[in-house]
This record gives structure tokens, sequence and C-alpha cells, in this order.
């Protein structure tokens, strides 16, 4: 599947709240192997990898600019 260029990107907030909630959610994808079948299970699971990178990247983004807004501060 393509992203779409005019997605907005995740705020910090909503990256730590997908974070937070990925394990519930592979859970339920595992749950319903069976109904989806071999590829959209497939095709849903690589999605939640794509935003579980996409989210910790806003992270570590966020906490560099942290650190070097406080590198600069001083």
């Amino acid at each position: 599947m393509t992203r779409r260029l005019h997605e907005e990107p995740m705020s910090p907030q909503t990256a730590q709240a997908f974070l937070d909630g990925l394990p519930r959610m592979r859970a339920a994808l595992l749950n319903s192997r069976r109904i989806l079948g071999p590829v959209a299970y497939a095709r849903h699971m690589h999605e939640l990898d794509t935003e579980e990178r996409d989210a910790k990247a806003i992270l570590r983004r966020t906490q560099l600019r942290v650190v070097a807004g406080t590198a600069l501060d001083e």
C-alpha cells in the first residue's frame, strides 16, 4: 500500500498513544487472523509495523529537539 502524501504526521502525543495501544492492536489482529485470511492479515501487520516505525521516529525527533534545545540554552 502506498502512503498518501497529504497525510498529516502524528503529533508526539498521538505517537505515544499509538505505541501504548500497539500490543492490544496486535493481539486483536492475531485473533482475527482466520477471519481476515493470510493476505489481509499480512497487509494489516505490515501497516502496523510501518506506523510503529513512524511513531518511534517522531518520538526520537522530539527527543532530539528537546536535547538540542537544552544544549542551546546552556
